[in-house]
């Protein structure tokens, strides 16, 4: 069994970091967090944080883009980003050997980006491109319809692209200005997992970054409010698209674990009660599954699926169905067993990486401001109880909290909507 110890240290000026240190690892992954996300655009601005984080990586005041993807590339390592709800993450991974160089990369990304005018105009038709690709792709596209029919009028259901009339109309000084508002040393948060002392991340973040501390006004947050809603996002073609489900626990909730393999027995792997029932016993969808994604303060539980537009009131009726089962029957022989294995199987393969681990400590952190080990969570898991499932469903699965978006023809979405207002849980 390989020792885990995750470190934690602040520089001098606040800022944390979040080190997992893996001495037998050939590679340092490297990140620094912004508290920043979709969530906290200005409102008229939402997209802002995404469009940024895509400026960032134009140029820096020392280097063009293309000499810092040599740089990095020629130490065997890769510099990337990504903007979720609460947070936009920049990072660097490299092998052990060549950490200086991702190191003095991600420094200058984050203190030196250029934000020209070209830059901002050119990513503002690559985000376009993004946004119109994911209206494609409904599979995808059905998570943002049910976030907004669950948090609608809330921050939280802003889209993280951002919608294209939104960003067309933001303008280079809005980049800049958020970038000056809002990257700020007190909203950085340092992870790094590999070959790497935690003097080491220390050193480079205080001397990377305490330089640049000034004060500043925190993140303004309020949990969304709870609602219940049928909403209809018509579409053409056959297939329907459906996201149901409730509000969830947040991050640091005790039934997040709970509430994390009540989803897996629903929806989660081919031997799940929906996937079984469903697909398998009827043949009534291709697609499948449930989710538990908990944030700060907020959190969702829901089962999405996909199907013909005259099969979508039988499939919702049986996802109803297993629903109700869970609650008035409890659970079958074995389920639980086999949920946990499943889950604690998934977070091993998942954290196998010192870039999966580097993800895990920093998003769970900003989330929490802990950072449980593999070991930690793994058992978590082994302490959830048939009971504490039976309880949990009993609280989360309420027709009076059940939110759902469908993604299908007009007359669909309609004749759809009207039967489910009927639906017994």
């Amino acid at each position: 069994m390989k020792e885990e110890k995750v470190s934690f240290a602040n520089t001098r000026a606040g800022v944390p970091v979040v080190v997992e240190r893996l001495p037998y690892a050939r590679s340092v992954a490297l990140s620094v967090y912004v508290k920043v996300g979709s969530r906290d655009e200005p409102k008229g601005r939402e997209g802002l944080a995404h469009l940024l984080e895509h400026v960032m990586f134009k140029g820096t005041k020392k280097r063009s883009s293309k000499e810092t993807s040599e740089l990095i590339e020629a130490a065997g390592g890769e510099l990337n980003g990504y903007t979720g709800k609460e947070s936009t993450c920049y990072y660097a991974v490299s092998l052990d050997e060549t950490l200086d160089t991702a190191e003095d990369v991600l420094a200058d990304l984050m203190l030196n980006p250029r934000l020209d005018d070209e830059a901002v105009n050119n990513e503002k038709k690559i985000v376009a491109e993004e946004i119109r690709m994911l209206k494609d792709e409904p599979d995808s596209y059905i998570h943002h319809l049910f976030t907004r029919a669950l948090w609608d009028g809330h921050p939280m259901a802003s889209a993280e692209t951002g919608e294209t009339e939104g960003i067309a109309s933001l303008s280079a000084d809005d980049v800049r200005s958020y970038f000056h508002e809002c990257y700020r040393p007190q909203n950085f948060v340092v992870a790094a997992c590999g070959n790497v002392k935690v003097e080491r991340v220390v050193k480079w973040a205080s001397e990377t970054f305490d330089p640049r501390a000034r004060p500043g006004r925190g993140n303004e947050r309020t949990p969304p409010a709870e609602r219940s809603m049928i909403e209809t996002f018509p579409k053409e073609g056959d297939q329907a698209y459906v996201g149901m489900g409730f509000p969830g626990v947040n991050a640091a909730h005790p039934d997040r674990y709970v509430q994390t393999l009540l989803s897996a027995l629903l929806g989660a792997g081919t031997s799940s009660r929906l996937y079984q029932k469903v697909r398998e016993d009827r043949g009534l969808a291709y697609s499948i599954y449930s989710l538990s994604q908990p944030f700060s303060d907020c959190g969702i539980f829901g089962v999405f699926f996909s199907t013909s537009s005259k099969n979508t009131e039988a499939v919702a009726r049986l996802v109803s169905s297993e629903m109700h089962k869970i609650k008035s029957q409890g659970l079958e022989g074995g389920e639980l067993t086999r949920a946990k294995k499943l889950m604690q199987g998934i977070l091993v393969r998942r954290l196998e990486s010192s870039e999966s681990k580097m993800f895990h400590l920093g998003e769970f952190f900003l989330l929490t401001g802990k950072a449980p080990t593999e070991s930690d969570i793994l058992a978590a898991f082994e302490r959830v109880t048939e009971d504490d499932i039976v309880r949990v469903a009993r609280r989360l699965i309420d027709r009076r909290r059940l939110c759902v978006a469908l993604h299908a023809s007009e007359n669909t979405a309609k004749r759809v909507a009207e039967d489910l207002n009927s639906l017994d849980l």
